[in-house]
């Protein structure tokens, strides 16, 4: 095992760790295509219910981590790691469409969702 894999192992189980049992099967298997239908339906869901966002403003941050994803691939030779980082974007976009689909307010999701204290 390579010292990248090794590493990548370590903060795979770190982050393992902190999850639920349920989280931990839900964001085994999720790849890129499983975000992208999830952004899709998300924006269908908004467009049929008249509370359209800018969905497409989140494009580019996936192909970044589409190349992010594919960096982690090489070096550590498993997509293992991959999924650990579709899994919690899938959720976080679907617990946005949820809070947004029950008049929780934009500006107040954004506040929680500051990521400073991590």
């Amino acid at each position: 095992m390579s010292t990248a894999e090794e590493s990548f192992e370590v903060i795979l189980a770190n982050f393992k760790n902190k999850l639920t049992p349920k989280e931990r099967q839900d964001f085994q298997f999720v790849t890129l295509s499983d975000v992208r239908e999830t952004a899709v339906r998300i924006q269908k869901d908004q467009e049929t219910l008249k509370t359209m966002m800018n969905m497409r403003r989140l494009e580019s941050f996936l192909e970044a981590m589409k190349q992010f994803g594919e960096v982690i691939g090489i070096f550590a030779n498993a997509s293992i790691f991959v999924a650990f980082v579709w899994g919690p974007l899938k959720f976080i976009l679907q617990v946005i469409q949820h809070q947004v689909s029950i008049g929780y307010p934009m500006s107040s999701l954004r506040a929680r969702l500051d990521m400073s204290s991590l």
